[in-house]
């Protein structure tokens, strides 16, 4: 990945994760994120339809955004791989405590008061190619119909 596309990202609070649901309707989620190793890394709980959407399709579209989703960069198509080695996971965590900071610890004492630090799920993102100009979002679900007709 570029290190101009990264240092989007970087600089950004956050991603705008764009999944899609079985029957193509898009839906934008923005999330915590932070390069690492070439890729961008996100974590989020394994019971939400977010992460059953991943499963389900694991490509996406994602921008650089603020905390609300109003993306600052263009949408690039990407792949999502869910992040199982331990070790991996812990540097991914690292990466993301780094970038947080006090935000990321507050995160840490809610998700351990609700018990939720155990459904963690990790996730990594290989961007595939630009997908538009601009710093406004595709209309929904463009990605999802150009690989239904191709």
């Amino acid at each position: 990945m570029s290190p101009d596309v990264l240092s989007q990202f970087a600089g950004s609070p956050c991603m705008n994760l764009r999944s899609f649901r079985k029957d193509g309707t898009p839906v934008d989620t923005p999330v915590w994120t932070t390069p690492f190793e070439g890729k961008l890394v996100c974590y989020t709980d394994d019971r939400t339809f977010k992460a059953k959407r991943l499963r389900n399709n694991p490509n996406v579209e994602l921008a650089a955004c603020d905390v609300v989703g109003r993306c600052s960069s263009p949408w690039y198509s990407a792949r999502c791989r869910i992040v199982e080695a331990p070790a991996e996971r812990e540097r991914i965590f690292a990466a993301i405590r780094a970038k947080y900071g006090i935000h990321w610890h507050m995160s840490l004492w809610g998700s351990l008061l609700t018990n939720r630090v155990k459904h963690r799920l990790v996730l990594e993102f290989e961007l595939l190619s630009f997908v538009s100009e601009g710093i406004f979002p595709l209309e929904p679900g463009v990605l999802a119909q150009a690989k239904n007709a191709g």
